[in-house]
C-alpha cells in the first residue's frame, strides 16, 4: 500500500535530521498556512503532534501561521489541545451555508465559531502556555485597500495582484504586514527584513480580532476594523502576504511545517503563478509533513476539502465527503507515530524543493 505521508526536508533540515535522529526538541518554529477548510486533512495529524511529541516540552516554542493556520494554533496552545481540536473539528463539520450568503452573516458565524474554538478560557490558556508562544499574522489595508467600501477596495486590490504579477517586493505599497505575537518570547522572525512589519503585543483581549482579521478574506468576510495594540486601519487576510510563510525565521532550531500540499506558494495572489516560489533560504531548515499525492488521490473527491466546496456540492453532500475525508486521515496520524517509534523517519526523508 502506498504510504500517505511524506517528509520533506530543507538541505540543512536533512543534514541534521540524518546525522542526529528527530526529536521535538530540534524544532524552535512551528508553521501553520492559509487554506481555509483544506485545515480539515491536518486536524488529526496536529492530535498526535501537540498531545504526543511537544507534551511535555518546556522550551518556548514558537506557533507562526496565517488565517487557519493561527486557528489551528490557537487549539493547540490552550491545556487540553486534544480537545480544542476536537471542538474546532466538530463544530466546523457541522456548519452549513444557507442563503443569502453575505459578509455579515458569513462573519459572525466566524464569530460564533471562534467563541466555541475559545471557550471561555480558551484565550487565557494560550496566553499562559507553559511553552507554546502563538503568533499571528494579519496585514493593514493601505491607500484604496484600506477603504471599507467594496469598489475602492476592489480597485486596490486589482493593483495590488498587478504589482505583484511583476514583483512581491511591491506588496507594502497595498499592504502592511502586521505579526500579533506572544510578548513572553522574542519574535520569531526579525520584523525589519524583508516585508515591514507591525509587531502588536498578543493579550487576551485582542487574541480573537487578531484571529478574525488573520482569517478575514477579502470581499468574503468583513475587515476587521480594530486590533488593541495596532495602528487604526482595516485589518484582513494574512495570507495575503503569508499564505504559506515564505519567512527567514530566527534561531538554529528546525521549522516543523504539518501542511495540506508539498510545494509552498509565497503569497495570496501567487496562487496561479506556478513560477513564483519561495526563497531557497528560508527553507533550508524546514521540515514539511504532508499528505502523499496517492493518499489524497484516494479521499472522497479525489481531495483535500476547499472553500470552493461550499458553492459546488450541497451541504448535506460536502458535509457527507468532508467528514468521511477526516476519518481518513486518521492515517496520517498514524504513519506519523509509527515512523516515530520505528525510529525510520530519517530514511523516509525527501529534498524540499522551491
Amino acid at each position: 500500500m502506498p504510504r500517505a505521508l511524506r517528509f520533506l526536508a530543507g538541505p540543512e533540515a536533512m543534514a541534521r535530521i540524518r546525522r542526529d535522529g528527530v526529536s521535538d526538541g530540534m524544532f524552535d518554529v512551528v508553521a501553520g498556512a492559509s487554506g481555509g477548510p483544506k485545515w480539515l486533512s491536518l486536524t488529526r495529524l496536529d492530535r498526535v503532534i501537540f498531545s504526543r511529541w511537544f507534551r511535555d516540552r518546556t522550551r518556548p516554542l514558537h506557533l507562526v501561521g496565517s488565517s487557519i493556520g493561527t486557528w489551528r494554533f490557537a487549539c493547540v496552545a490552550q491545556a487540553d489541545p486534544v480537545a480544542a481540536i476536537r471542538r474546532f473539528e466538530e463544530t466546523y463539520l457541522r456548519y452549513e451555508v444557507h442563503p443569502p450568503v453575505t459578509r455579515t452573516r458569513l462573519s459572525q458565524d466566524s464569530r460564533e465559531l471562534l467563541d466555541a474554538v475559545l471557550g471561555e478560557t480558551g484565550a487565557e490558556e494560550v496566553l499562559s502556555h507553559r511553552c507554546m508562544r502563538l503568533s499571528v499574522l494579519a496585514v493593514r489595508g493601505r491607500g484604496l485597500t484600506g477603504h471599507r467600501h467594496p469598489v475602492f477596495m476592489g480597485a486596490g486590490m486589482a493593483a495590488a495582484a498587478l504589482a505583484n504579477a511583476v514583483t512581491r517586493r511591491s506588496l507594502p505599497l497595498f499592504f502592511e504586514r502586521t505579526l500579533v505575537h506572544d510578548q513572553r518570547s522574542e519574535a520569531p522572525f526579525d520584523c525589519r527584513l524583508g516585508f515591514p512589519t507591525q509587531p502588536v503585543p498578543l493579550t487576551p483581549r485582542n487574541l480573537a480580532p487578531a484571529l478574525m482579521a488573520s482569517g478575514a478574506v477579502p470581499f468574503l468576510f468583513e475587515t476587521v476594523a480594530e486590533i488593541e495594540g495596532g495602528r487604526p486601519g482595516l485589518y484582513m487576510d494574512g495570507g495575503i502576504m503569508d499564505y504559506h510563510l515564505d519567512i527567514p525565521f530566527k534561531g538554529d532550531g528546525l521549522v516543523l511545517y504539518p501542511h495540506f500540499y508539498d510545494r509552498i506558494v509565497p503569497g495570496w495572489f501567487d496562487k496561479f503563478m506556478r513560477w513564483r516560489r519561495p526563497d531557497p533560504r528560508n527553507l533550508s531548515r524546514t521540515l514539511l509533513i504532508c499528505p502523499s499525492r496517492e493518499f489524497v488521490a484516494k479521499l472522497p473527491g479525489g481531495k483535500v476539502p476547499d472553500r470552493g466546496d461550499f458553492k459546488r456540492i450541497p451541504n448535506p453532500d460536502r458535509l457527507r465527503i468532508w467528514k468521511a475525508v477526516v476519518a481518513e486521515t486518521d492515517r496520517l496520524a498514524e504513519e506519523f507515530a509509527d515512523a516515530l517509534d520505528r525510529g525510520d523517519l530519517a530514511d523516509r526523508l525527501e529534498p524540499l524543493a522551491a
